[in-house]
């Protein structure tokens, strides 16, 4: 939720994400590149429109290749930057591309595609979930407190990474099967800032992310993400990646690589 004037709209999204029949499950999971060939080819079966009145106008899409029936999110808004309310499918895209780069899996299988003549992103959706806000707010415990934190500390990082402006925790998804956890809504990331989200703080980091933060070359960076994001928006997103770098850094010199790094 980016603004208290999108709530009610950010609430609707999350329902239709909670209300997939079948979508993305653990029992049936094809791996990533399985699942965006299955997103990008599988035929159409209904589309429903205008689910949402105002900012991202999206669609929900019954997609079936004759195997399983799935249904998606289809996002078709394109206002970028410098657009006052900007909103686009492409940050949903560069958002998607950087979580593969990172080798994270926090954010579900999304592609490109067009629908009825529209480019847009088609998102799969995930069932059987509850968001991070319900979950709180019921008070259920996870079932490995100490990797329901470490994913909590991953997503953190990612959303000051791309520089998402939402904090609400409806975006966050938790399968109750296996207590996968999922991000979603990057329609407003990649704010082009070199500042880090003032009330996030960075206080932990997998290896595994902060070895491919180091890894990762600019030049890697502006290639892949081009299509998606424009020059500031790629060079706000880089000096954020250093930032990040040199914080952790500082980090474990102050209270060690164990308090910092799992």
């Amino acid at each position: 939720m980016k603004k208290n004037k999108y709530f009610t709209l950010t609430i609707m999204t999350v329902v239709l994400f909670i209300s997939g029949v079948s979508s993305l499950d653990s029992n049936h999971f094809l791996n990533q590149d399985e699942m965006e060939k299955y997103l990008k080819n599988a035929p159409i079966l209904s589309i429903e429109k205008d689910l949402e009145l105002g900012r991202t106008n999206f669609w929900r899409i019954t997609l079936n290749d004759g195997k399983k029936e799935r249904r998606a999110i289809f996002k078709h808004v394109d206002r970028p930057r410098p657009h006052i309310l900007s909103d686009s499918y492409k940050y949903e895209l560069a958002a998607y591309k950087l979580n593969k780069m990172l080798s994270l899996n926090i954010v579900p299988p999304l592609v490109e595609r067009t629908i009825n003549n529209q480019e847009g992103s088609l998102q799969l959706l995930v069932e059987n979930v509850i968001t991070e806000r319900e979950r709180a707010l019921k008070k259920i415990k996870p079932k490995n407190p100490q990797e329901f934190k470490n994913d909590l500390d991953l997503i953190n990082l990612f959303r000051i990474l791309v520089h998402d402006q939402s904090s609400d925790t409806n975006d966050i998804l938790i399968q109750l099967d296996n207590w996968k956890v999922w991000r979603v809504d990057f329609s407003m990331a990649f704010f082009p800032s070199s500042d880090i989200l003032p009330e996030s703080r960075i206080e932990r980091c997998s290896k595994s992310l902060f070895k491919n933060l180091m890894d990762i070359k600019n030049r890697h960076l502006e290639k892949e993400l081009d299509p998606y994001l424009n020059k500031r928006e790629i060079n706000g997103l880089i000096e954020r990646k250093n930032t990040i770098i040199r914080t952790i850094r500082n980090l474990i010199k102050l209270n060690g690589e164990e308090a910092v790094l799992f």
